[in-house]
Formats: C-alpha cells, structure tokens, sequence
C-alpha cells in the first residue's frame, strides 16, 4: 500500500518490511522510542507495536524503533506499549504509570554560509 498523495510505502502484508518503509521509519524516529533512550534509529530494531503474530499489521502506524535492550523489555515484562498515528507511543508500566514519547519534530533550523538560519524539513 502507498500513500496516494506522497507516494510513500505505509503497508505490506508481510512482516517483512519494504526498504523504503525502513528508510521513513528511521527518519520518522530518529531514535529509540522509549522516553529518555538516544540510541540511534538506524541501530535499533524495527517492532510491530501490536504482534504481527497475533494480527498486528506491518503498516507505519503499528511500527517504530526500539533498542535491543527496550525491544526485550517490551517482550519479557510486564510492560505494555501502545502506538498512535504519526509514531507517538505510550508506554504503561507494570504499576500502572504511562509515560508517552514522540518523535522528533520533522522541521530542523539550519545555519546558512552567511549565517542566518534557514529552515530544513527532514
């Protein structure tokens, strides 16, 4: 499936993903999406929030990045992640806290040669 305006991969019906949707995922993340983790997006790993196993589909909004170290705990805890559209996540602990994280924003400000600031999607 792509988007009809962008033309951007947003599903396959594989877990397999397509290149390009690995490409805009790292890009949409920029890094691991537990609150407070810097590790790089392109070092991480990328998860189906709801398993793929159980039904979860291999589409953009069920998809993000998540380090090794964050990806087991997902699995191996008691911890609970839920996805919303546009990458945002929702962690619930075990006790009940959530915590959210959300991607970055996609608008960076750059320094020009002559030293103003110019603005640079990402």
């Amino acid at each position: 499936m792509t988007d009809p305006i962008t033309g951007v991969v947003t599903a396959v019906d594989r877990y397999q993903l397509h290149p390009s949707q690995t490409r805009y995922l790292n890009a949409r993340d920029v890094t691991c999406g537990t609150p407070g983790c810097r590790r790089p997006a392109k070092l991480c790993h990328i998860d189906h929030s709801k398993d793929f196993a159980l039904g979860g589909p291999s589409c953009n909004d069920n998809l993000c990045n998540e380090c090794a170290r964050h990806h087991t705990l997902k699995h191996a805890t008691n911890w609970h992640v839920e996805q919303l559209p546009g990458g945002i996540l929702t962690f619930t602990s075990p006790g009940g806290k959530t915590y959210d994280s959300h991607p970055p924003s996609r608008v960076a400000f750059v320094p020009t040669d002559d030293g103003e600031l110019a603005v640079a999607p990402f």
